[in-house]
């Protein structure tokens, strides 16, 4: 059989094409990888799109140096992302090839929303990240995996308190689900941790109503939410109801003390 296969010249023939074929294809390739990674294709610029206003620049141009290797051909595009991923701030990134040499870097940052339980920060979408922010945000307090619900109710609840000129100040979920809220004046909500919407719903529609008359003179220092038809109300600096009633009763005191003016005392001394 292999002695009638070295005699068969046409088999022979296709075998040689077969192998010249192959041999030319692995030169091409080492010769293109060879081209590609000549200093003459290097990346000569770098754009980077998208407005930065909280990533350190310094942070970025470092990231870049680090993830960039290779030429504008052999450049790993996955690795050069995932070295920028790691710039805090930077939410998102994409990089692609700009012929000829141009290396477009297309950049989004977090939204900053909250603070996270005092070790990180919350962004408009929920999403926790690591960040240094020295501006005043309101605080999250919440289990882990809670924060994209927090940010909701936290939106819906400061969309209530903007006509009144109020802010949250501090926003708190425990791991059984109960919400509690903090206002910017002092105020404390104790929403509990069923109907929280509708519990909200029916302070706001109470105190639109009913105003500074729910404090009865005092300060409004907390609020209870947790009941079927109605609330409890901490209240602080009330006047006291027997401190007036002895301020009266002393000033008719006074009164009864002074002497008396009659008719007949003036007609005596007028005699």
């Amino acid at each position: 059989m292999w002695h009638s296969a070295w005699n068969d010249a046409p088999l022979l023939n296709r075998i040689s094409a077969l192998l010249a074929i192959a041999a030319f294809c692995a030169l091409g390739a080492v010769a293109v990888k060879w081209v590609a990674a000549r200093p003459a294709f290097a990346i000569q610029r770098i754009v980077v799109a998208g407005p930065i206003v909280h990533a350190d620049p310094g942070y970025i141009a470092s990231a870049i140096q680090q993830g960039l290797r290779g030429t504008f051909f052999t450049i790993d595009l996955a690795a050069a992302r995932d070295a920028l991923g790691k710039v805090p701030w930077l939410k998102s990134v994409a990089v692609r090839r700009q012929w000829p040499a141009t290396l477009e870097i297309n950049v989004v940052e977090h939204q900053p929303l909250a603070r996270w339980n005092d070790v990180a920060l919350v962004n408009t979408e929920g999403e926790v990240f690591d960040a240094e922010y020295g501006e005043e945000l309101p605080d999250f307090y919440g289990p882990d995996g809670s924060a994209a619900e927090m940010a909701q109710r936290y939106r819906e609840f400061a969309a209530s308190l903007r006509a009144r000129n109020l802010e949250i100040d501090t926003l708190s979920r425990s791991p059984r689900g109960a919400w509690d809220v903090k206002l910017d004046d002092g105020m404390a909500i104790a929403l509990g941790r069923e109907q929280i919407g509708e519990r909200w719903a029916r302070w706001i529609q109470v105190s639109e109503r009913y105003g500074p008359r729910i404090a009865q003179g005092g300060q409004l220092a907390a609020i209870d939410l947790r009941y079927a038809n109605g609330f409890a109300a901490r209240i602080t600096g009330m006047p006291d109801p027997s401190a007036k009633g002895r301020s009266a009763a002393g000033q008719k005191k006074a009164q009864a003390s002074e002497p008396a003016r009659t008719p007949a005392s003036t007609a005596g001394h007028r005699g």
